[in-house]
């Protein structure tokens, strides 16, 4: 038995950015909205997916998540190590 109604979830937000979930029907909608200044929450993509296409959706996320979290992890060590080899002049005290 299909149902009509929607279900909503908490959007995720930023300054100019929302991304909002929400089931209706067999479908996950997911709909990305951007601000603008004079007309507010502007719509500028929609999905549709059914609960296969999600979890393809959700396996993809995961791994560029960790793929970002790895290029971070990297970029700071690199960032420590530059900092860590910087060389110490010593200037000459003259009296």
């Amino acid at each position: 038995m299909q149902s009509n109604s929607a279900v909503v979830f908490s959007p995720i937000l930023t300054d100019e950015k929302k991304v909002e979930v929400s089931l209706r029907d067999d479908q996950a909608v997911i709909k990305l909205s951007t601000w603008t200044e004079d007309l507010g929450w502007c719509a500028q993509k929609t999905l549709s997916l059914d609960s296969a296409m999600l979890e393809e959706l959700q396996k993809v996320i995961s791994a560029a998540r960790i793929k970002l979290q790895k290029q971070a992890n990297e970029q700071l060590t690199e960032d420590t190590e530059k900092t860590a080899s910087a060389k110490i002049l010593q200037f000459p005290i003259f009296s």
